[in-house]
């Protein structure tokens, strides 16, 4: 028990000087270099190369980006779309992805049939999908699998349902101020199912009932450590828009500690808001979330992408975003 709290009080301190040392860098868009879109996850290939899913696309597949930063500051220097690759299957709703280096392919979770299927990088299916626990069936129309992530170090894919399964109750909104009460699932390099963790979100931050509100969790970021970022995201849509904001927080969390069935320890890393009001359209639906690469001084970048729902009704934007931290654990 003396080694576990030590272990516990040593994570605590590690969590509160990264907090002092997070950077959130401008969020940016780039509409002559990348096209209107329902930009839903993102998964770094190595060097400036990254894979972008879109929820609505024509047909099942992924975008080939280059994302340029600057080494010092992980600010966002130029985006550029370069391809669109498909199986010309239906479109699954996908909504995360991740790549896998030793393979040299990405898995992509959809919402409609609740799978999550490997794709070469052309756009192919290799006819491999992760073993799903059957729980997961019970996960609400809209509010299945938006978050998916892979971390070469430790093995692991980690995914989780955006809101509450059916089987574990009922989900938050704009009348019905509870948290999400999630299942944080791993699976091994053979796609098995391996770890699974109770996570709860924070509850509705929005007072009244008038509008409408979406709450949970949209992506997921492994670390090579163990430890995963979780991405917590709050919608609130005014009925005529103005005074529409989105709350996101990134909440560190570390299976390797946790005991028990009890929900994971949740520490902040950062949070920001975005908003539509009179003078500011800065409102940014962050969906998607992956790790970067390090800069030159060794801090760790985390990549955020937003949906724009196509640009919707010339209110909103692509953006993207950078977030960076001294990993001091």
């Amino acid at each position: 028990m003396k080694k576990y709290l030590l272990s516990y009080l040593s994570m605590l301190l590690c969590m509160q000087t990264m907090a002092q040392q997070v950077t959130l860098n401008k969020q940016r868009h780039f509409p002559k270099s990348v096209p209107a879109g329902n930009y839903s996850g993102i998964t770094w290939l190595g060097g400036e190369r990254y894979a972008v899913v879109n929820d609505k696309a024509p047909t099942a597949g992924f975008h080939l980006m280059t994302i340029s930063t600057d080494s010092l500051t992980g600010s966002i220097l130029e985006i550029r779309a370069d391809s669109f690759v498909t199986s010309n299957h239906p479109n699954r709703d996908e909504e995360g992805i991740c790549y896998v280096p030793k393979a040299n392919t990405v898995f992509v979770s959809g919402e409609v049939d609740g799978q999550i299927l490997e794709y070469r990088l052309d756009g192919q299916l290799t006819g491999r999908r992760l073993n799903i626990p059957p729980i997961f069936n019970t996960a609400r129309g809209n509010g299945g699998f938006e978050a998916l992530t892979y971390n070469a170090a430790t093995h692991r894919f980690w995914t989780t349902t955006e809101n509450t399964l059916k089987a574990d109750g009922q989900k938050p909104n704009i009348t019905r101020k509870i948290p999400n009460l999630l299942r944080l699932q791993s699976f091994d390099d053979n796609l098995q199912p391996c770890e699974q963790y109770r996570y709860q979100t924070d509850s509705p931050s929005v007072e009244g009932k008038k509008g409408k509100n979406t709450l949970g969790v949209s992506g997921l970021a492994a670390l090579d450590d163990g430890r995963i970022v979780v991405l917590e995201r709050e919608v609130f849509r005014a009925e005529k828009n103005i005074g529409s904001f989105v709350h996101v927080k990134l909440y560190m969390v570390n299976p390797t500690l946790q005991q028990g069935d009890d929900f994971l320890q949740k520490h902040l890393v950062a949070e920001f808001s975005t908003k539509i009001n009179l003078t500011n359209r800065s409102f940014a639906n962050y969906e998607g979330i992956c790790v970067g690469p390090r800069l030159s001084d060794g801090r760790q970048m985390l990549v955020l992408i937003a949906d724009s729902q196509n640009q919707y009704r010339g209110y909103l934007k692509d953006w993207f975003k950078t977030i960076v931290f001294a990993d001091t654990h």
